[in-house]
């Protein structure tokens, strides 16, 4: 594809600092391989460009159009990555300064869950505390200051966070282990605290490219930091789609970029390729009420666009109207997978759910749960993990008694009773064999795991699998688990896809290591689908479709009340509705309700905002 004058002058440039602010639908990703092509072409070493994304699916698809435009392989592009992954890899390297060995283990949500809960319970802390704690550790790591971070917010109810934070780092550093901040964190340390790594990465990059840089957060922005020298960095992104302050991004690193780099150059993309130009100008009049914002005049050659914004009496109204009209589209040829009904928050999914199969109409919710948090794939993967990792107690505690062995929680307290300081839970289970502290039962189930466990240690990934599955009879066991015939052909399809994703790794570290890295693309849906698609707002960003239906556009719902507090929170919350607005590319339509859930709502002031551009479109009055 040809770039036009805007990103030709972004790609061509080299010299200093640049920031491409690039508008919704203006070919973004196209600018950035573009410029990694350029630089190729003009004698950099494609395996010294760091290329910075914020999942392995944009940077797996970032790769295909590497090698379609330059006619490279694939394995020429090694530092093409997420932060966690190019981090991970630097932190491999060097976590022996660090006081680590390899291999390294990276713990996953539920390994890390069930850590905190252990270190809890022995505090005699309420374990109810253990999500929010651990989403406290985490916004304390990505601030990049955990001290600070904890003088500021000190204390949950009664427990004190910097004391929990404390033990949790000791007890993950005690089992060689790291947490998915810590990939970063430890990473930041690295280059900070030990002046040859920095210099070394800092030779090796010719050139850094950061990918969605409106999402940074403050320990990302450090690390892009220690890996520049001089003039090698370009930074593409939208402060107006910057909508993940609640996760700890900070737009005002997009915000302050001419500030903080010597000579910097500032580039706009303001074509949009997807929408057509009414919808394009609705969206530029909502977001002209943001006054922090990085000015650019966004614009569409496509015409013919359709906006319209809609009340009902209450979300049943909504949802009915909904299905009406998406069969009217249907029926016009705009296919069911190219349309999405997004909301602000999940509840409001359940109305559209009932009335789509009222109406017989096929859909899929996007954004459900992480292919690896599914049981029967966590299962088989804590199998993996304790036989990999000794020290690793929570894997190994989960497959103990999975499937049933007749080790239930008294026995595991037993087997945990013989453990001495540096003995893991594994070690134990092999000491009670050892000695014959346990029940013949007992003692036969454990000792067929822990020769399995034995076994599968230096196979290939996807035999490993087989061997637990051959082993443990799993199936039969998944079989009795699950609620329907359904439901089990679901989760054996999901085994089948797990061996295969295996099958491509030739060691069981190289395998696990993947698995947890992957962590970063949850909320990307995998799975094909044909029916109409149900999103939250956040998991459709990125994503376009020919016909939107914005729903739930009320007050208190969309802003949600608890982003109105303060004025950075409300215009992160109109930056939402201008992502929404911009997935679509013919059709928009806008609804709010007089009543939601059998209460009074009153319309959201976005739409309010955006009413004289709608009615400048279509020459009609909108009743309020």
């Amino acid at each position: 594809m040809e770039l036009s004058n805007q990103q030709k002058d972004a790609v061509e440039y080299i010299g200093s600092p640049t920031l491409v602010i690039a508008g919704a639908g203006s070919g973004k990703t196209l600018t950035l391989t573009s410029k990694i092509a350029h630089l190729i072409q003009n004698g950099y070493d494609p395996a010294r460009i760091l290329a910075i994304t914020f999942t392995n699916k944009a940077a797996g698809e970032m790769k295909n159009r590497l090698v379609r435009l330059t006619g490279i392989g694939p394995g020429s592009f090694p530092w093409v990555r997420t932060y966690h992954s190019a981090c991970f890899m630097i932190l491999k390297s060097h976590c022996s300064l660090l006081g680590y060995n390899m291999p390294l283990q990276i713990y996953a949500e539920y390994q890390q869950k069930k850590l905190l809960t252990e270190i809890m319970v022995g505090l005699n802390f309420d374990k109810k505390y253990v999500p929010a704690i651990l989403g406290q550790i985490s916004s304390a790591k990505n601030s990049a200051n955990p001290g600070h971070y904890f003088d500021q917010k000190p204390c949950m109810s009664h427990i004190r966070l910097s004391d929990i934070y404390n033990l949790y780092e000791k007890e993950l550093q005690q089992k060689n282990a790291v947490d998915f901040d810590n990939i970063l964190f430890l990473t930041r340390n690295l280059l900070r605290d030990f002046p040859d790594v920095r210099k070394k990465y800092q030779d090796l990059f010719q050139f850094i490219l950061v990918d969605e840089y409106q999402d940074s957060n403050n320990l990302q922005e450090e690390l892009t930091r220690l890996f520049f020298s001089g003039s090698n960095l370009f930074c593409v992104g939208d402060d107006w789609q910057a909508i993940y302050g609640f996760r700890g991004s900070n737009v005002n690193h997009f915000l302050t970029f001419e500030k903080k780099y010597e000579k910097a150059r500032v580039f706009r993309l303001e074509k949009n390729y997807r929408s057509s130009d009414e919808i394009v100008q609705v969206a530029n009049s909502l977001i002209e009420y943001n006054p922090d914002k990085m000015d650019k005049k966004c614009y569409a050659k496509k015409k013919g666009g359709v906006v319209e914004i809609h009340n009902f009496y209450n979300d049943d109204e909504e949802a009915k109207w909904v299905c009406r009209k998406v069969r009217v589209l249907k029926d016009t040829g705009v296919p069911y997978n190219k349309m999405a009904v997004l909301y602000r928050t999940k509840f409001c999914s359940l109305a559209f759910e009932k009335a789509l199969r009222y109406y017989g109409i096929p859909y899929r919710m996007m954004g459900s749960k992480g292919f690896f948090e599914r049981k029967e794939i966590l299962d088989i993967n804590c199998y993996l993990a304790a036989s990999v990792f000794p020290k690793d107690d929570v894997s190994f505690e989960r497959i103990m008694n999975i499937p049933s062995r007749g080790i239930g929680p008294g026995m595991i307290q037993k087997i945990g009773s013989v453990m001495i300081p540096g003995m893991s839970l594994q070690d134990a289970a092999r000491k009670v064999l050892c000695e014959r502290l346990v029940t013949p039962k007992v003692h036969k189930g454990l000792t067929e795991l822990i020769e399995v466990i034995d076994r599968i240690r230096e196979q290939p990934p996807s035999e490993a699998i087989h061997t637990v599955l051959t082993s443990f009879r799993y199936l039969e066991y998944l079989q009795g688990y699950s609620k329907t015939s359904a439901d089990y052909a679901s989760r054996v399809e999901n085994i089948e896809a797990l061996i295969y994703s295996a099958s491509q790794k030739s060691t069981l570290l190289e395998y696990l290591e993947e698995a947890s890295l992957v962590r970063e693309d949850k909320e990307e849906d995998k799975e094909d689908g044909f029916g109409v698609n149900l999103s939250t707002i956040h998991a459709s960003k990125g994503l376009e479709f020919s016909a939107v239906f914005i729903a739930g556009c009320e007050e208190d719902l969309f802003p949600h009340w608890k982003s109105k507090e303060s004025e950075a929170e409300l215009q992160e919350e109109r930056r939402l509705m201008y992502v929404a607005i911009t997935r679509a590319a013919y059709y928009l339509y806008i609804s709010y309700s007089n009543f939601r859930k059998g209460q009074p709502a009153h319309i959201s002031r976005f739409v309010e905002e955006i009413t004289d551009a709608v009615q400048e479109i279509s020459g009609d009055s909108i009743p309020f």
